[in-house]
């Protein structure tokens, strides 16, 4: 009697297993639909910015061509940066804050430490980071881009990587020591970007080139290559090989790669009408989806979708789209997500909430 009892269990908790794994995430996504989002306990506190500011690690990053602050959500200083010899530009990736001081590439880590990356001169276009490591693209004194990458303890793994054209992009990869790189050209008016994928030891492993297409964005996932454009998007695998493109035709507005959900997010403006596709990474549309006109960017926070202008937020869940926050009379500079807790940033001022 008791293995006929532990038998009959076993069953059930497989046929559960069918069933959830077959109709469980079409059940949630149903019952999340039914769902109205907004914010509650909202709280503001006014905050002393510079000319730039941006969220960093647990607080805000401010700066100005001479002095760099940060403080934390209650507006109170942390620590202070101050330098007589005034800065050309100031980049914040997720870890450091990066900056020309004279001829020297200069990093600040969250505890205020400074540590001059030696080998690397010219002025800086753009930096981020990703997969614990940084790239900087770098003008150098011939006018030429330049690309380096460093780890976290900046230690330069790739050195002075030169190109005749423009950088637009970079993606490096969370798989191997490798990285895809985009490009620019304008001959004769047209445009023609080109996609290369390399190692971190200078070795070029692919490489092609594309007429008429401004690539905006690349991404690696698992070794193939995702370069969303202007008109299109491809898909390359290891080898170089183009798998899939689909067309847009549309004004692109924003674009995002879901690697947790393997999806590809283009917002984009269709006839003045805006609407928000997905792709899964085999190319297959999986929804298509009319939002609200002044959506012109957007964010995924676990595995939600949010479109956003300088004024309101909206949260799309299923089918529908919930605006949760708006200001008419101040922009939104950013806002960020930590589970249910939202924190958006003005220039003087700092929203908190819950997202119920």
């Amino acid at each position: 009697m008791k293995k006929t009892i532990i038998f009959i269990i076993i069953i059930s908790i497989i046929v559960i297993g069918i069933l959830y794994s077959t109709y469980g995430t079409e059940f949630l996504h149903k019952l999340d639909e039914k769902k109205v989002y907004s914010i509650e306990k909202i709280t503001a506190v006014d905050i002393n910015t510079l000319d730039g500011f941006k969220f960093y690690k647990d607080g805000i990053i401010t700066y100005n061509n001479q002095k760099i602050k940060l403080i934390d959500y209650s507006n109170n200083k942390i620590w202070e940066n101050l330098n007589k010899t005034f800065p050309k530009q100031v980049f914040v990736t997720d870890n450091n804050i990066y900056r020309n001081m004279g001829n020297n590439i200069e990093s600040i880590d969250r505890n205020n430490e400074s540590f001059v990356i030696a080998g690397i001169t010219g002025d800086i276009i753009n930096v981020s980071r990703e997969n614990e490591q940084t790239y900087l693209i770098i003008k150098n004194t011939m006018g030429q881009n330049s690309l380096y990458i460093i780890d976290d303890s900046n230690e330069i793994l790739v050195e002075n990587k030169v190109y005749e054209d423009i950088i637009t992009g970079v993606s490096i990869s969370d798989k191997s020591e490798g990285y895809s790189l985009i490009t620019l050209n304008l001959e004769n008016g047209l445009p023609k970007s080109t996609i290369y994928f390399n190692l971190l030891d200078d070795v070029e492993l692919w490489g092609t080139s594309i007429e008429n297409e401004i690539l905006l964005k690349t991404q690696i996932v698992n070794n193939n290559v995702i370069a969303i454009g202007a008109k299109n998007i491809y898909y390359y695998n290891t080898n170089g090989k183009l798998m899939w493109k689909n067309s847009i035709y549309n004004k692109i507005l924003d674009c995002k790669v879901d690697k947790e959900n393997k999806k590809i997010y283009m917002l984009y403006d269709k006839d003045s009408d805006i609407e928000l596709i997905s792709y899964n990474f085999q190319g297959k549309v999986m929804e298509v989806q009319k939002l609200p006109s002044d959506a012109k960017k957007m964010k995924i926070y676990d595995s939600k979708v949010f479109v956003y202008n300088e004024n309101v937020i909206y949260v799309i869940h299923g089918s529908k789209t919930d605006k949760i926050y708006e200001d008419k009379e101040e922009n939104i500079a950013d806002f960020m997500l930590d589970g249910n807790a939202i924190r958006i940033l003005f220039v003087d001022k700092l929203i908190k909430g819950q997202i119920k």
